[in-house]
């Protein structure tokens, strides 16, 4: 008599439909997780580059502009020389270093709407790191989801959601 051990190839084929199967369902929320992700991140680093921009403008004293460009090439980046291109490669400097958040990092995630003023700038100035006349917000969105980043004219920066509240949150 002999003992053989090992897989039928009804038992393989079993096993692997199963695992395809499961795979097929979960990869839509898989992904899902990763937009929602991505989209939490990338407000999340626009807001420290934010708060960066008022500390820089307080202990520097000087004034701080963030450039802002949307759409699915967005960008936001720091200068302590006036207005520049977010877009161009180290065109947006604070002392020399490139301080920049853009799509790259963030494939899934779109600037939809930006609020500032004139060119989508913002401008935190020297004496009290305040946005007077430099307030606005910005909607990142994820294709179904969005959350605003918001600049009081006090220099406070906040976040909330567009709609429903997402990831902690509330809505706007």
């Amino acid at each position: 008599m002999h003992n053989h051990f090992g897989l039928t190839l009804l038992e393989l084929l079993v096993t692997v439909s199963i695992i395809v199967l499961l795979v097929s369902l979960g990869a839509p929320t898989i992904n899902s997780i990763q937009k929602n992700i991505q989209l939490k991140s990338a407000v999340r680093s626009s807001y420290f580059l934010f708060q960066q921009a008022r500390v820089a403008a307080i202990t520097k004293n000087v004034d701080i502009t963030i450039a802002i460009r949307s759409g699915k090439k967005w960008c936001a980046a720091l200068s302590d020389s006036g207005n520049c291109d977010c877009a161009i490669a180290y065109e947006c400097i604070l002392d020399g270093v490139e301080y920049k958040v853009d799509f790259v990092d963030y494939r899934f995630v779109n600037i939809d709407k930006v609020t500032f003023g004139v060119n989508s700038v913002t401008v935190f100035d020297a004496n009290r790191g305040l946005a007077i006349g430099h307030a606005g917000s910005i909607v990142f969105t994820d294709g179904v989801k969005s959350l605003k980043l918001i600049l009081s004219n006090m220099g406070r920066v906040r976040i909330c959601a567009v709609g429903n509240s997402i990831g902690g949150y509330k809505a706007c």
